[in-house]
């Protein structure tokens, strides 16, 4: 068996507390999305880690399991269990690092939770199959996920939806981060700041197609040699398995195993919901500062519009609803509720009920 799926093939379902799944779109989940809307301060579950391998892999000597420490380095904030044939990892869409500041081309857009839960779960083939025919990511993938960091946060194409590097035009944060038309945290660059807690050895994300996207160099620190064209390649200690890089593609430049495409995102993965109508690029903008974690305790968004100070601070309140205060770059203040479950992620004619303070 190659070493990615030893890596995912640690866990089982025998044990685990069941997780009650939703659909985003019917009826059941609108009251389900204003839960966990009302239920926003960030959801902190645990890794299971009860769950074993039907015997130990053995890397160096040493009886490993790199998945289970890849997620468990995130724990609490992260929770993973198999059922069938594949992985299911489930967080609030929220790092614990910083967000949003450094960014100098902004949608007016704000991290918000998600309810990446139950069926809603971010899914990784438990035994990931070489792909006949694989697939480039470039300019492809443009919509959704190509991959999930060790932290539960989605990675995304490194193009955005237009087909523009977001890297390259300013799109992302600090953290390699910024957030889509849900509202939704996301990276899209490798997120090697995670090497940190992660060190070299382990994996800092795994790509939907179930290999492991692993850091500038193999885990003994060697650099790695004869890449394909999708930043992968096979050794004999991990089988098949990417890179991340500095420049483009930054993850997986594409798929080496079999995935599924519709819609041009990679199916099935989560949806996000958002709140609120997306918004579009502010000129002049730069995002200065974060401050808080979304939730019912404020955050605070700060920016600059040409130099003049703006922000937005925002909080999760009764019955599902969050609370948006606008100060912006003249001085001006408004104040928007919005609740969950009232607008669809991507777009759509949000509800709402505001008003403007002079």
């Amino acid at each position: 068996m190659k070493r990615a799926s030893r890596l995912l093939s640690v866990f089982c379902l025998a044990g685990l507390p069941a997780i009650h799944a939703h659909v985003i779109g019917d009826a059941a989940h609108d009251a389900q999305a204003r839960r966990f809307a009302k239920e926003f301060a960030p959801v902190r579950v645990a890794l299971l880690r009860h769950a074993v391998a039907e015997r130990p892999h053995s890397v160096g000597g040493g009886a490993v399991s790199p998945l289970a420490e890849m997620f468990g380095k995130f724990s609490p904030a992260v929770r993973v269990r198999a059922v069938g044939d594949v992985l299911l990892v489930e967080s609030n869409g929220l790092p614990a690092h910083g967000m949003m500041t450094g960014i100098t081309a902004w949608q007016q857009q704000v991290p918000l939770p998600q309810p990446y839960a139950g069926e809603n779960a971010w899914r990784i083939p438990l035994h990931p199959q070489p792909s006949p025919n694989p697939v480039s990511i470039k300019n492809r993938f443009l919509r959704g996920a190509i991959a999930l960091a060790a932290n539960g946060i989605p990675i995304f194409n490194p193009q955005n939806n237009r087909g523009e590097v977001s890297f390259d035009i300013g799109e992302l944060d600090q953290w390699g981060g910024h957030c889509g038309r849900a509202d939704d945290y996301h990276y899209h660059i490798a997120p090697l700041h995670l090497q940190a807690s992660l060190g070299p050895a382990l994996p800092v994300a795994f790509a939907l197609d179930g290999y492991p996207i692993y850091g500038l160099t193999e885990p003994d620190g060697a650099a790695p040699r004869d890449l394909d064209a999708f930043n992968g390649h096979e050794t004999i200690a991990l089988g098949y398995h990417y890179h991340a890089s500095k420049k483009y593609p930054f993850v997986n430049g594409g798929f080496h195993g079999v995935v599924v495409e519709r819609d041009e995102q990679v199916d099935p993965q989560p949806r996000a919901q958002g709140v609120r109508p997306a918004l579009t690029a502010l000129r002049g903008a730069k995002i200065v500062g974060f401050e808080g974690t979304p939730g019912p305790t404020p955050s605070t968004l700060s920016y600059t519009v040409n130099g003049s100070p703006a922000s937005v601070t925002y909080t999760a309140i009764a019955d599902g609803q969050w609370k948006f205060q606008f100060v912006a770059p003249d001085g001006t203040a408004r104040e928007e509720i919005y609740r969950a479950g009232d607008r669809g992620a991507g777009g759509g004619d949000g509800k709402k009920k505001g008003k403007k303070r002079e």
